[in-house]
Formats: structure tokens, sequence, C-alpha cells
């Protein structure tokens, strides 16, 4: 069983040298696995997520909502697959049984984004080597 919420996020950020300050409405896409519960069969109870959800997303720029990610350091630069992984960390440590973060933007039909599914560690082996 997957268990999976979207939710959205406004944010500025800029690439440079390829782009200056801008800002976009970001969709996320949290998806989770494991072993399911025996009552209500989710793998993660989507009512807690919701709830650490709101916390990551912040009020008025406190969070990755109307805020800069430029200014947030643990992202380092603000590009898509930074923003994603940086998403990753802060929902695995509390959820460890997400599977994969998707983080988009643009209109559908035109949108772009990148998924991320953690490090294996034959991935970080390949690196090391």
């Amino acid at each position: 069983m997957k268990t999976y919420c979207e939710f959205t996020f406004e944010a500025a950020h800029s690439v440079a040298p390829y782009s200056g300050l801008h800002g976009h409405t970001f969709i996320v896409k949290l998806t989770f696995g494991g072993p399911v519960d025996d009552v209500y069969g989710w793998p993660v109870n989507l009512y807690d997520v919701e709830n650490y959800i709101e916390e990551i997303k912040g009020k008025h720029g406190s969070g990755l909502d109307h805020g800069n990610l430029d200014l947030n350091p643990a992202i380092g630069i603000a590009s898509l697959e930074n923003v994603t992984t940086y998403i990753w960390k802060l929902v695995k440590e509390r959820f460890p049984g997400l599977e994969e973060v998707e983080l988009k933007r643009g209109m559908a039909g035109s949108s772009e984004g990148c998924i991320y599914r953690g490090e294996t560690a034959a991935s970080r082996e390949s690196i090391a080597a």
C-alpha cells in the first residue's frame, strides 16, 4: 500500500547565474509506504502528515511558504533538486516511511520538476569511488 498527499507553497528563489529572484507556486507530492496499520490499512496517518506540513510551510515567510528560499542555508542554491532534497530530509526525519518526494512548478501541461527517493547504500558507494 502506498499513501500520498500533495501540498503547495508559494516562494521566491534564484539560481545564479541562470535566473534572478522570481517566484513560483511549488507543488509537492509526498509518497509513503511500509507496514500498514491493522485497523486503518494505511502506512502513515495523513492527519499527522498534514499537521507537520503546516509546520514546515510556516506562516508569513517563517518556513517554505511566502519566503525566499535563497535565505535558507540548509537548502543551499535553491534549485528544484536542492529544495526537494531539503523537503525529503525534513519529512523523512519525522516519517520514516517516506519513499518519494516529487516537487514541481508551473501550470498543468507546462510544468517541470524532479523526484527524489533518497540515497541508497549503492549510490553512496558509487559517489565515494
